[in-house]
């Protein structure tokens, strides 16, 4: 995957500020467009306006939830990969692992009888 083409949590954030708005706008042409036809006598297509509207909003307010959910993980992967990097800058200073201890075959390794048999 290029960078270029990577999608930063900044513009998801600005995708779903818009989606958000989208949301109000498709609310408020419902609103208008249900007035007008109420008006003019069309009480079916009023409801089919209003209907349309609803589902056009809801679908927006979904995809705005997605996109800063989406965003948040971006955010916290990156937080992630920051850390595991720091990790490894950190055990490469340290050194090799040492040796591990040798446990005495007579004594329990798991200390399941309190270690005194």
């Amino acid at each position: 995957m290029s960078t270029r083409s990577a999608v930063k949590p900044s513009e998801l954030y600005t995708a779903a500020r818009i989606a958000d708005a989208l949301v109000y706008a498709a609310g408020i042409a419902g609103v208008v467009a249900g007035g007008l036809l109420f008006q003019e006598g069309y009480p079916g297509f009023t409801l089919v306006a209003w209907a349309l509207t609803f589902c056009v909003g809801a679908g927006l307010r979904l995809i705005a939830w997605s996109a800063k959910g989406v965003a948040q993980l971006l955010e916290r992967t990156d937080a992630l990969v920051d850390e595991v990097g720091h990790l490894q800058r950190r055990l490469a200073q340290s050194g090799p692992p040492s040796a591990p201890q040798q446990v005495d075959p007579d004594r329990d390794p798991y200390r399941r009888w309190g270690g005194f048999h």
